[in-house]
């Protein structure tokens, strides 16, 4: 192997390119200490620092970049992760817009709909909210008529009525607080679907609309998977 490093005079550059005039391939590197060096081999440890392939007049053919330091390799997949994440987040919000466009011709269109899972929701609330006070109505009897009952049979009996009982008001109180929970939601995505379906419209009005003989089951699409 002839390795040497680049002296001052680029006289010995030239002498080096004519004694291997007949080899394939010259070699150039710049060492930690910045030293260049040319070699017609490329020592291993050089390999991952970078390099330049010369010919036979001296010109680079081929550059040999670095190999990437493992601080470039986290953020090259920190980059990729972004990068994944933000095309996810265009095609998830492209998929909403589609939705609006598609389901609803204005805006009075969405909040018709906003306001009919709102009344299902205010129904189901009333119904489980006078289930709730019956029962508990109910309960507050039987607790008083256990306080008489000498019979232990008896008593025992009542006693796991209260016990049912007093699961099922947890269970109604649990469900009654879902459904507070499911009309904040609602209200909070209707706001947001209102602002964004007015964004749209502004900046494509022309777009297509659906088959009006085809609206109620859209509406109902609409009520079943917004």
């Amino acid at each position: 192997m002839k390795r040497i490093a680049l002296l001052p005079h680029f006289a010995l550059f030239a002498l080096l390119l004519f004694a291997n005039g007949v080899q394939a391939g010259l070699y150039r590197w710049v060492d930690a200490a910045g030293m260049v060096h040319y070699s017609d081999v490329v020592p291993p440890s050089v390999e991952k620092q970078g390099h330049d392939q010369l010919n036979k007049q001296g010109m680079t053919v081929q550059t040999f970049p670095a190999a990437p330091t493992e601080e470039e390799i986290a953020a090259g997949k920190r980059r990729e992760t972004l990068a994944k994440l933000r095309d996810a987040m265009d095609n998830k919000q492209q998929e909403q817009d589609d939705h609006l466009l598609a389901n609803y011709a204005d805006v009075a269109e969405l909040e018709a709909v906003f306001h009919s899972k709102l009344a299902v929701l205010d129904k189901n609330t009333q119904s489980i909210a006078e289930r709730r006070e019956s029962l508990e109505a109910k309960l507050a009897v039987v607790r008083e008529q256990t306080r008489k009952v000498a019979e232990p049979e008896q008593r025992e009996k009542l006693r796991g009525y209260i016990h049912d009982a007093e699961n099922t008001l947890a269970a109604y109180d649990h469900a009654l607080q879902e459904n507070q929970t499911e009309q904040d939601r609602l209200r909070q995505r209707y706001e947001k679907d209102r602002e964004r379906l007015s964004k749209l419209l502004k900046v494509s009005p022309s777009s297509p609309r659906p088959d009006p003989s085809t609206v109620p089951a859209i509406m109902r699409a609409a009520l079943d998977h917004q």
